[in-house]
C-alpha cells in the first residue's frame, strides 16, 4: 500500500497479527500473514463477503486447502461497506481543470470489467476502457452522483489515506460555486482557493519522507 497508508495497515495487524514493512524501492508497505489462525480468521472474514473476481479464486483454493465450504458472494446493495474497501484500494479521487472549470472525477481501476460494473450498478456513471494501461476505469463526473458516493462513504468511512479528499470534498464545491479560482490574486477568496489546493495536494506524504528499513 502507499506510504501514506500506514495507519491503515496497522489496523489490520491489531487485527489480524502479521508484520508491516517498507519496500524502499516501490516506496509503498507490505503486509504479510503467515500464521494459521490469522489465516483462518481472514478466510471466516471473506468467505461469502468477496466480490472482486481474481480474489474469490484466491480465496477458494485458501478454501480447499484449509477444507472449509466456499460460500457464494452475498448480493450487494449500498447498503455494504464492500465499496469503501475496494475503493480504498483501487479508487482515486481528483480534479483537473478543463476549459477553466475545476472537474471533479471519481473513479475505480481495475483490470477486469465486470470488478467496476458492479459500482455502476449501484452508484451509476460510465466505464471507460484504457487501452494503454490495459484496464477498465469506472468514472463519477456529475455532481449529483458525487453526492451520492459522497454520503455512501459517510456512513461507510475508508481507512486509507484517501478519505482526506473526501473530508475536502464540501470546501471545493463551494468554493466552486463561487469561482475563487478566477478572483483577484490579493482577494481573500483566492487566497481561500489556494489554501484549499495545498490541503488537496498534501494528502500523500512529501517526497523527502525519511524511509525506515522496517516497522
Amino acid at each position: 500500500m502507499d506510504l501514506s497508508d500506514e495507519y491503515a495497515l496497522n489496523q489490520i495487524k491489531q487485527k489480524l497479527g502479521g508484520s508491516i514493512k517498507l519496500r524502499s524501492k516501490s516506496r509503498s508497505f507490505r503486509y504479510r500473514l503467515h500464521h494459521k489462525q490469522g489465516m483462518l480468521t481472514i478466510i471466516n472474514l471473506l468467505n461469502g463477503n468477496c466480490q472482486n473476481s481474481i480474489r474469490l479464486r484466491q480465496i477458494e483454493k485458501m478454501c480447499n486447502h484449509f477444507d472449509i465450504p466456499m460460500k457464494q458472494p452475498k448480493r450487494l446493495t449500498s447498503n455494504n461497506g464492500w465499496f469503501a474497501g475496494f475503493f480504498d484500494g483501487d479508487g482515486t479521487i481528483d480534479y483537473s481543470f478543463k476549459k477553466d472549470y475545476p472537474q471533479l472525477t471519481i473513479s475505480v481501476s481495475n483490470k477486469q470489467a465486470i470488478d467496476c460494473e458492479i459500482f455502476q450498478k449501484i452508484f451509476d456513471g460510465k466505464i471507460q476502457y484504457d487501452s494503454r494501461l490495459n484496464t477498465y476505469k469506472w468514472n463519477l463526473y456529475s455532481y449529483e452522483q458525487i453526492l451520492v458516493f459522497q454520503d455512501y462513504v459517510k456512513r461507510y468511512p475508508l481507512r486509507s489515506h484517501k478519505k482526506i479528499r473526501f473530508f475536502l470534498l464540501d470546501k471545493f464545491f463551494k468554493l466552486r460555486k463561487i469561482r475563487a479560482y478566477t478572483h483577484p490574486p490579493e482577494s481573500k477568496t483566492y487566497k481561500a482557493w489556494l489554501l484549499f489546493e495545498k490541503e488537496w495536494k498534501e494528502w500523500s506524504l512529501p517526497p523527502n519522507f525519511i524511509e525506515k528499513d522496517t516497522l
